[in-house]
């Protein structure tokens, strides 16, 4: 049952360019943010290297420098800010009208859309409940607690492994939670509930899903070192020929990464375009 579901969702999708094209809006807003949060955390880190004194290499005393000098941080800041805003709002009218597109094939994409709109509210609960149990925020979060500040008492570190479990647990549990709200018209408790018990009597099902699904993301996330390296490379070319100064040579660099932005979203987009086949099929298949 397994196996088929996997190569009937891959044949799927290879076949509806839809399904692609509405989940890479959010994953152009998802890969922004990402981004920039790591800029800004990893700028935090080698600032209060250099404040202190110690050595940090070219490329990173640049970075410092470029980044700490006419409110280039509160920039970012401000951009974030807006961006994960946007991304709020949009998130959850996507995720429901992906929902209804696959469990309606008649419909548009438009019309899907449309039904999206009228499960915004549901689904922003939901979607900021999962913000909580998110791997990419418990990464960002330690790396800021263990690497930037140096926590690591053992209280936190207590936490963190807490933190871990749960949200393994939760996450397991609560796969099928979106499909009750749009599909099934449940409320945010009642679809919690009823993905819970769904949960808990195809657990071996369930976790496997929620296991590959993590692999999978997780390796394709490394396309985020990709848009983060090349301009790295392209900066340390730039200064040892001493040319990173003029305009031109920084306007490179900002599009080069704008283009990586925008091929990481598409690549994201592919993989979100499989798991919104393969929870649908798996939701469908556990539920007869």
């Amino acid at each position: 049952m397994y196996k088929n579901i996997l190569k009937e969702s891959i044949l799927d999708m290879s076949e509806d360019v839809n399904i692609v094209r509405i989940t890479f809006l959010t994953s152009f807003f998802h890969s922004l943010i990402v981004s920039f949060l790591i800029i800004l955390n990893v700028n935090t880190l080698l600032s209060k290297n250099f404040e202190n004194g110690l050595y940090i290499w070219k490329i990173a005393e640049f970075f410092v420098q470029a980044i700490n000098k006419n409110q280039v941080v509160s920039y970012f800041l401000i951009v974030t800010l807006v961006l994960f805003f946007l991304y709020s709002i949009i998130y959850p009218v996507w995720q429901s009208a992906i929902i209804h597109y696959l469990h309606d094939r008649t419909i548009s994409i438009k019309e899907s859309l449309r039904r999206g709109r009228d499960d915004f509210f549901s689904m922003f609960e939901y979607s900021a409940l999962s913000l909580i149990f998110s791997p990419i925020v418990f990464i960002i979060t330690a790396f800021k607690l263990i690497i930037i500040n140096w926590s690591t008492s053992k209280t936190l570190i207590i936490f963190l492994i807490i933190w871990f479990i749960i949200m393994n647990i939760v996450n397991i549990l609560k796969s099928y939670t979106r499909y009750c709200i749009v599909i099934e018209w449940y409320s945010l408790y009642e679809a919690l509930s009823y993905s819970f018990k769904l949960s808990f009597k195809n657990f071996k099902n369930t976790s496997r899903y929620v296991r590959n699904q993590t692999v999978l993301l997780v390796l394709f996330s490394l396309n985020f070192l990709l848009i983060l390296w090349v301009p790295i490379l392209m900066i340390y070319l730039f200064i040892n020929l001493n040319i990173i100064h003029l305009l031109f040579f920084k306007f490179l660099v900002y599009f080069i990464f704008l283009l990586l932005i925008l091929a990481g979203s598409y690549m994201s987009s592919i993989v979100r375009a499989f798991f919104a086949y393969y929870r649908h099929k798996i939701y469908k298949t556990l539920e007869k």
